[in-house]
């Protein structure tokens, strides 16, 4: 009969276990999911979209891409944030408009190699990176200025 491994149950022991945890990398059906959400936006916003959904998620994997980029899980430079904000901003506008949120052909581009770049990301960060880089993305959304990091040495991808 086998027996169990005896776990220490205290608070100390299980925030050891959870810290080793975020060391390992997310797991890979939650990458998955993730990354399929951000590529369907991407699909929305081609054809156009009668709902803002899309675009809000193209803009949040924006941004949680850069941090991780920021992280050291690939690369993404200041300027083509900016661009790509540039981007999602005359995107909302125009919806806004017109009660279609639509992505320029001539912009697909742009946005379809940041959605890639965060779908390898996900398949290579640890779980603590993408909780680092939420909490990023929460505070920015609560309205605290985006204030860039220094770059770590990007990890092979």
């Amino acid at each position: 009969m086998s027996r169990t491994l005896p776990f220490q149950r205290s608070p100390q022991a299980t925030r050891a276990r959870l810290s080793k945890a975020q060391l390992l990398p997310i797991p890979r059906a939650v990458a998955d999911e993730l990354a399929l959400a951000a590529h369907m936006s991407l699909t929305a916003l081609r054809s156009g979209s009668p709902d803002i959904a899309p675009a809000q998620h193209i803009t949040e994997a924006m941004y949680l891409a850069k941090f991780l980029a920021e992280a050291g899980h690939g690369d993404f430079s200041h300027d083509e944030l900016l661009r790509a904000d540039q981007t999602m901003a005359a995107v909302f506008s125009a919806g806004r408009a017109s009660g279609s949120w639509a992505l320029a052909a001539e912009d697909f581009d742009r946005l379809a190699a940041i959605v890639s770049l965060y779908d390898h990301q996900l398949r290579r960060a640890s779980l603590a990176a993408l909780s680092v880089a939420s909490e990023r993305l929460e505070r920015f959304k609560a309205g605290e200025h985006y204030q860039p990091v220094p770059v770590r040495k990007s990890a092979p991808l």
